[in-house]
């Protein structure tokens, strides 16, 4: 993690410097994906874990812990885009150490509200990984679908072994499914019985199967 992180440029000033960039990100990760849900919550969990401080490169790990102030100048200085190409790379790599990309790789769509934030965002859960791996916001004159159409370019260029795509009815749409397949890869969407000429044209065709 800290070697995805490396490359993102760091523009605080070198005086005082206690912690490094890669350093305060990866602890933010690593606190989050422990249940801890905002900058208060991460300094707690430093301060409770010590080995991990150390573990990123904190040679006075009970002392030098970071607050939640400097936590957040951090996190505000470093750009969105870079994060999350960061955060892509390190997930590759997961995805390389677990040999996922030897098997037809799933991942499942949906979309969540954080209440906090009051954002909209899609999500790109991977079974394999029991982690979501890409995160999308979706505009407010946007949808869930127009959202995924338009990053499925850039998605299956970072994880070219995902395969197949999960999702509600919703996604089960003509334009989205044709770009899905026309880029060589696979859906599994629902079907519901409101969407009329969909599920009967479904039915027929799988009566016969």
């Amino acid at each position: 993690m800290l070697q995805a992180f490396a490359n993102i440029p760091d523009s605080r000033s070198a005086h005082g410097q206690r912690h490094s960039l890669p350093a305060l990100l990866a602890l933010c990760v690593i606190a989050l994906l422990s249940g801890k849900q905002n900058l208060t919550q991460i300094q707690r969990f430093a301060k409770d874990h010590p080995e991990v401080l150390e573990a990123l490169g904190n040679k006075r790990p009970k002392r030098w812990v970071p607050v939640t102030t400097t936590l957040s100048t951090t996190l505000g200085m470093v750009r969105l885009g870079d994060l999350q190409e960061a955060l892509a790379d390190w997930f590759y790599g997961l995805f390389a150490s677990a040999r996922a990309q030897e098997r037809n790789a799933v991942a499942a769509v949906d979309g969540k509200t954080s209440r906090a934030a009051g954002v909209h965002v899609l999500n790109v859960f991977v079974i394999a990984l029991q982690q979501a791996v890409w995160q999308v916001a979706v505009g407010e004159k946007a949808n869930e679908i127009t959202a995924l159409r338009q990053t499925l370019t850039a998605l299956f260029e970072k994880y070219p072994f995902l395969q197949i795509l999960t999702g509600d009815a919703m996604f089960a749409g003509n334009p989205l499914c044709s770009e899905i397949i026309q880029r060589g890869r696979h859906y599994l969407f629902q079907v519901k019985c409101d969407q009329h000429h969909l599920f009967e044209n479904s039915t027929w065709c799988l009566r016969g199967a």
